[in-house]
């Protein structure tokens, strides 16, 4: 069409655009900050003409969307790594100040074991007795208040777990609704938006891979587990954990495992910060059953005031074993710590295994460390295990050597005269008279070291059965390298009997039944003695301070614990913690500086520009004022053709 008519039409043509324009523009503003919107733009083409005549304007505008699929997949990641980054800091951080915010355990520990070493120096003050039994008290506290705290970490990362699951099949829920509406209509840019913004913030609590449909839905799935097709979704549920057992996420009636990691969003991070605190905590109760069973050990090792073997000074709980549901075989199983010091302070725990033809083994799951024991009962790890029944081939068992140990360990002692602060034996020259004091006629010279308590005696010690332990005893030289031991009510009776060699020589006395069962108190003796000379035993009095200092070395004694020193443990126990919780922040900031950089590249792409929109706005307003122009000559022209006709 040519001639004012087809110039008015061009005209209009041009409006409609340029009408359409300036409203996508006020959309683009009015959505600036909604989360998915995308920037549109309008489209147009040259409508088609004859050649050689004057052009007809444009065809209907079209609104398009100025999206990236590949700036926004990198978005999402980036959110994913962020979210699950933050989630682990703030978790490890809790772990971390769980040691040194609640009671302090290093410095209750630390100051127990200062002040059992003044009651050792001052061993009759009942002062300073009841200072050790308050600080004993303070350990427990200080270890409970960390478990405490550890747990509730566990609690909250079931809770957030559990809510991230709720909101993530929400938006799946969300997203196959904009499915289904795209299908009506495809590419719809409102819906194109939505969709986004629901991807963002399904990113947030899983990582997504997803695939676009050419009707603008898309495809959602998650470490190889379809969330969402053309079907619809897939519910996501919880596997609740327990113990060391972490929680879990599946997909669908048919309970499809979702995998998700260390940096898979809330979901991902929620399961990550459950095994963090479940290790933390199994590693506190290790420390706590190592540090109670081992005061304990030490106790046994020594007499009260009233000259009565030390009894524990805490409680604490015993290992647990559970069987495995496939059983076959008839066994019941236990455990019994035995010796502390080889307890792995990771805690575990062990997988046992029963072979017909290997025997029995054991793994530790915390660090896949492998054990086997031939003696009977079988050993390890400072562990020995009761048997009762008959295992089959192939039945295995869980063993945690300190379930709840450091909520579970409580002072049992309410008296400071339970402290067994002396030694069982004062050695002193001479014989025991009737009175009870002592007569020193020795013609030779016996010089006493110091006593240690050892499983082993060594080669050329007397060694005094158990029996005889809490008696007075004698040691009587026959000759001036040879001696008997005798009980001092009848020191005619030889119970046992030693030499002296160039090294000296060694009284052992065997512990009876208790924590020191299978121990023994071992006295080194040295000297120039006469035959006829004699030493005397006698069980240590409430002057005896030598086994608060046995107890008080156990803090910084080599060997005390698998890793070393108690203190070594505990201290690396929590630099790890803290060493963790460091690592976690950093890489917290790092992924949240990620995050920024990728929603700058969308918003370049994507993003409104409220300076761009405000030239384009600027822009339409000129065109659409000359095409209204165009249209007002037009009309012009038509009307004086009219009256000249």
């Amino acid at each position: 069409m040519s001639g004012i008519t087809g110039a008015m039409n061009t005209a209009l043509s041009g409006l409609q655009l340029f009408e359409a324009g300036i409203s996508t523009v006020s959309n683009n503003l009015a959505n600036q900050s909604v989360p998915g919107y995308a920037a549109e733009t309008v489209n147009a083409n040259t409508a088609t003409t004859a050649a050689g005549l004057p052009g007809t304007g444009v065809t209907a505008p079209q609104i398009v969307r100025a999206a990236s699929g590949f700036a926004a997949s990198l978005l999402r990641s980036a959110n994913s790594a962020s979210q699950a980054a933050s989630n682990q800091a703030s978790a490890l951080t809790t772990l971390s100040n769980a040691l040194a915010n609640n009671g302090n355990v290093q410095s209750s520990v630390n100051q127990f074991f200062l002040d059992v070493s003044t009651l050792a120096a001052n061993p009759t003050s009942t002062a300073q007795r009841q200072t050790a039994l308050s600080d004993a008290q303070s350990v427990a506290s200080s270890f409970s208040s960390a478990a405490g705290v550890m747990n509730g970490t566990l609690s909250n990362a079931t809770q957030t777990l559990t809510q991230s699951v709720a909101s993530a099949n929400n938006l799946l829920g969300q997203l196959a609704q904009i499915n289904k509406s795209l299908v009506s209509s495809p590419n719809n840019p409102s819906l194109l938006d939505q969709q986004q913004g629901a991807l963002n913030a399904l990113s947030s609590l899983l990582s997504v891979n997803t695939l676009p449909q050419p009707n603008g839905s898309v495809i959602v799935a998650a470490g190889g587990t379809m969330l969402l097709d053309q079907s619809g979704t897939q519910t996501l549920n919880v596997v609740p954990g327990s113990g060391t057992t972490a929680p879990g996420v599946t997909a669908g009636t048919n309970a499809i495992p979702v995998s998700a990691g260390a940096s898979d969003g809330a979901i991902g991070s929620s399961i990550t910060s459950y095994q963090a605190g479940s290790t933390a905590l199994q590693g506190l109760n290790a420390l706590a059953t190592v540090f109670a069973i081992s005061v304990n050990n030490t106790q046994a090792q020594g007499l009260t005031p009233s000259g009565t073997q030390g009894s524990a000074l805490f409680s604490v709980p015993n290992p647990s074993v559970l069987a495995n549901t496939t059983n076959t075989g008839g066994a019941t199983v236990t455990a019994q710590i035995t010796n502390p010091s080889a307890l792995p302070t990771n805690g575990g725990p062990f997988t046992l295994a029963y072979s017909a033809t290997a025997g029995w083994s054991a793994t530790n799951q915390a660090s896949g460390q492998s054990y086997t024991s031939t003696t009977t009962p079988p050993s390890f790890a400072g562990m020995t295990l009761g048997i009762t029944g008959t295992p089959a081939n192939g039945d295995s068992f869980v063993l945690n050597p300190a379930p709840n140990a450091a909520t579970g360990i409580a002072v049992t002692a309410t008296d400071p005269n339970a402290i067994a602060a002396a030694d069982p034996y004062v050695a002193t020259a001479g014989t025991l008279q009737s009175g009870g004091s002592i007569l020193n006629s020795n013609g030779g010279s016996i010089t006493s070291g110091t006593d240690t308590v050892t499983a082993t005696p060594a080669s050329n010690a007397a060694v005094i059965p158990s029996s005889y332990f809490g008696q007075n005893l004698q040691l009587t030289f026959t000759s001036a390298t040879a001696y008997t031991v005798s009980t001092s009510a009848s020191p005619g009776t030889a119970i046992a009997s030693g030499t002296l060699g160039s090294n000296g020589g060694n009284v052992a006395v065997a512990y009876p039944s208790g924590g020191a069962s299978g121990m023994y108190w071992q006295l080194p003796i040295t000297g120039a003695p006469a035959s006829g000379d004699t030493l005397t035993l006698t069980p240590g009095g409430s002057n005896s301070g030598s086994n608060a200092a046995r107890m008080a070395t156990l803090w910084t004694a080599s060997g005390a614990t698998a890793d070393g020193t108690l203190q070594q443990s505990i201290v690396g126990f929590s630099t790890a913690l803290g060493s963790n919780a460091q690592a976690a922040q950093q890489l917290s900031a790092a992924a949240a500086t990620q995050v920024t950089s990728a929603t700058s590249n969308l918003q370049t792409v994507s993003g409104v520009s409220s300076d761009k929109q405000a030239i384009m706005l600027t822009n339409y307003q000129q065109a659409y004022q000359a095409a209204a122009q165009v249209i007002s000559i037009a009309h012009t022209m038509f009307e004086s053709l009219l009256t000249a006709v």
